[in-house]
């Protein structure tokens, strides 16, 4: 079971222009197994099935793969045209010239650019002041694109940093798990950075993978097997394994061979820390429990290695807003997609 959960905030924003006279919100949110009062309520999670889902029936619903986020429709299949345009490439660079081609016949309410600036290159979004557009569009764009490049190359593109035009959103702890690495905000584009030496990586997917790729998206581009290597994901696995032990950060970082020192190092290059890490693990594990399992609370938190129920339901009031039974309420209430 893969024990990631995603943010309502994510799809407050993917909803906030959805206007289909015949298909309400609720309506739509029902249907991909997520309870509109959960939504309501801000600290609120869900699968990324639920997310894939929700995104698959809001496209269909509307007709138009931007769900209002554009200043024109983008007409449904114009993601898989301009995937075989681009995995048509050679290499990176020429992968990343034709995304911006592509993207540049249409209305998008930004621009698309790519700067090489010395040793790195820049990948900009340049948002157009007549049209304004929430984070949203900025930051899906930036991950989706990066993963996608990734997964063509077959190898995670490292990115040095992330800058974005905007001021800091309130879920901007969660750009950890869109970017793994540091995110500024405030500034005159949006963007993120990597070494110039990537651009001649050589694309190997074949048309079959690809094909592959559009079937189950978003899915696949939310959770990539290549990020897994992370040192993120290697102690969410090595906390989760060790469960209910709460094992110290010097025994982990013993675990990955480093010194406590150097963890901390690799983890502030990720735009992390191991508090954050470990906080989250057990939020989406106890999720996981409360969807897929008939566990009583007490259990679970003796599971997760809680000394009492008491501090559990606590905690699980802080991560989601609501405590334990009524987040498990809330998911009952609401028939699977």
């Amino acid at each position: 079971m893969n024990s990631r959960t995603i943010s309502v905030c994510f799809v407050r924003a993917m909803l906030e222009r959805f206007d289909v006279p015949h298909c309400s919100r609720d309506d739509l949110l029902s249907k991909a197994g997520i309870s509109p009062n959960a939504v309501n309520e801000g600290k609120s999670r869900i699968s990324p099935a639920q997310f894939s889902q929700l995104s698959r029936l809001a496209m269909r619903s509307s007709e138009d793969e931007s769900c209002g986020h554009f200043p024109r429709k983008m007409k449904l299949g114009t993601f898989q045209i301009m995937a075989q345009y681009v995995a048509e490439a050679q290499d990176l660079r020429t992968a990343i010239e034709r995304n911006i081609a592509f993207f540049s016949l249409f209305e998008i309410g930004h621009s698309l650019q790519c700067e090489i600036d010395g040793k790195f290159v820049r990948y900009q979004m340049r948002p157009d002041p007549e049209y304004p557009q929430s984070p949203w569009v900025f930051e899906q764009h930036l991950m989706l694109t990066h993963r996608f490049l990734s997964w063509l190359v077959g190898t995670p593109i490292p990115l040095l940093s992330v800058n974005c035009h905007y001021p800091p959103p309130a879920h901007r702890d969660e750009y950890h798990y869109l970017f793994f690495c540091p995110t500024r905000f405030d500034g005159s584009v949006s963007e993120f950075i990597f070494e110039q030496r990537a651009l001649d990586l050589p694309i190997i997917k074949t048309p079959e993978e690809l094909d592959s790729l559009i079937r189950q998206m978003p899915y696949n581009l939310l959770f990539m097997p290549t990020r897994q290597k992370s040192y993120t994901e290697q102690i969410r696995r090595y906390i989760k394994k060790s469960l209910p032990k709460n094992p110290s950060y010097e025994q982990i970082a013993a675990s990955l061979g480093l010194t406590p020192q150097t963890l901390r190092r690799r983890l502030r290059e990720e735009g992390c820390d191991y508090r954050q890490i470990r906080n989250e693990l057990l939020r989406d594990t106890a999720i996981e429990f409360l969807q897929q399992t008939e566990h009583s609370v007490q259990e679970i938190s003796y599971q997760l290695g809680f000394s009492e129920p008491s501090a559990f339901i606590r905690s699980f009031r802080n991560w989601t807003g609501v405590p334990p039974n009524h987040y498990r309420r809330q998911q009952e209430s609401i028939s699977p997609p």
